[in-house]
């Protein structure tokens, strides 16, 4: 039998699971707010600094692995009952759709109040030949591809909303359709896919398409059906000492390689790699719920970031982009003391923004999206 309180069944959070979302966010939250801002110089020791966080743009790939574990454990779960798809439907969309669209309004707003009094700002409203209206139906990840342009500055991010609600779209029809037996190896299938097409297809398209990421969202479903397979829990709980040496070593390795500039976005063996290191870190957060690990991934400050992450991943560049323009009249950069100033200001207001999001306006989709039961 599963043990008690590590599977994540239906209403159950695993407080452990909005550490690792905390981490995934503030991976992103580092990428764009100093490793891409920081202007040493060469040789110096923020150099070293800088060359060290190579890695963090992986973030995304944390939140991919998180979002396919999570989903495929809802979907597995629920799969028998009445309101499968009505439920899943209900709340994925009171959960994305509302701090979306209201982004998106945000930004026409400003465009019109903003765009021409501010050239500054300019790099935020143009669509780099990725049209608007494919932000409406969240196809921009295919526009950006084909354009090879991360498209309207304001919402470049979204191309990852886009992958996950086009895996939305599609997944509950497969784990509903497919017998639990052969799910795992539906799983193989899109997890080698994935790796393929980035190989024979890659540049922007290998980094942004559903397809082509499709290893992190199916390492995280393989997971999740692995840990429901009977007794499997407790077995892999008397590797959990190997599992952390194994992180240990792979987490340091992947420093290296970011910092050597091996890591690649799009890049075929890359993404492979960094999916199976952070479907590991799930598995270790799953199974080390007592003693030091369990603590750490309950910190107060990881489990408050996992819970505003949505928010502060959707404004948090543009936020930084207008912080900079209204205080030094520039695009975000850090030059000096003043100029980090400037960057600690705009995570303050991104995290105080995110916080009053979630708790007075999205908290109240996300229960609505709750009544509707899965049967």
């Amino acid at each position: 039998m599963h043990k008690a309180g590590i599977v994540p069944g239906v209403g159950r959070r695993i407080t452990e699971l909005d550490g690792v979302r905390g981490i995934a966010i503030l991976l992103v939250l580092v990428w764009h707010y100093v490793q891409n801002q920081l202007r040493p110089e060469n040789g110096s020791l923020l150099a070293g600094v800088r060359q060290a966080l190579g890695f963090t743009w992986s973030g995304v790939d944390l939140f991919f692995v998180l979002s396919g574990f999570l989903i495929a454990g809802i979907l597995i779960d629920n799969r028998e009952r009445p309101g499968y798809f009505r439920a899943f439907y209900a709340r994925r969309v009171c959960r994305i759709f509302p701090l979306y669209y209201l982004n998106i309004a945000i930004f026409l707003v400003c465009m019109a109040w903003l765009g021409e009094r501010m050239p500054v700002l300019a790099p935020l409203f143009r669509d780099n030949g990725v049209p608007l209206w494919t932000y409406i139906p969240f196809l921009q990840n295919i526009a950006m591809s084909e354009a090879n342009s991360g498209g309207v500055g304001w919402l470049s991010v979204t191309w990852s909303l886009a992958v996950e609600e086009q895996f939305y779209l599609l997944f509950p029809l497969l784990v509903w359709w497919v017998t639990p037996s052969r799910l795992p190896w539906l799983f193989v299938w899109f997890i080698a896919t994935a790796v393929y097409l980035r190989f024979f297809s890659p540049g922007l398209s290998a980094y942004v398409n559903t397809l082509w990421r499709a290893d992190a969202l199916m390492l995280g479903a393989l997971l999740a059906w692995l840990v429901r397979v009977p007794g499997a829990l407790d077995k892999l709980e008397r590797w959990r000492g190997f599992l952390l040496a194994v992180l240990l070593m792979a987490g340091g390795a992947v420093v290296i390689a970011g910092a050597q500039g091996v890591l690649r976005l799009g890049g075929a063996v890359s993404h492979f790699l960094l999916a199976l290191f952070y479907a590991v870190l799930v598995l270790y957060a799953l199974l080390s719920r007592d003693g030091a690990a369990g603590r750490f991934f309950r910190l107060p400050v990881l489990v408050w970031l996992g819970t505003i992450s949505f928010g502060v991943y959707l404004i948090h560049t543009w936020i930084s982009r207008l912080v900079h323009a209204l205080l030094r009249g520039a695009e975000p950069s850090i030059h000096s003391f003043s100029d980090a100033g400037v960057t600690v200001t705009a995570l303050l207001v991104t995290l105080a923004m995110a916080h009053v999001s979630f708790h007075w306006y999205e908290k109240r989709f996300i229960r609505a999206g709750r009544k509707v039961a899965y049967g």
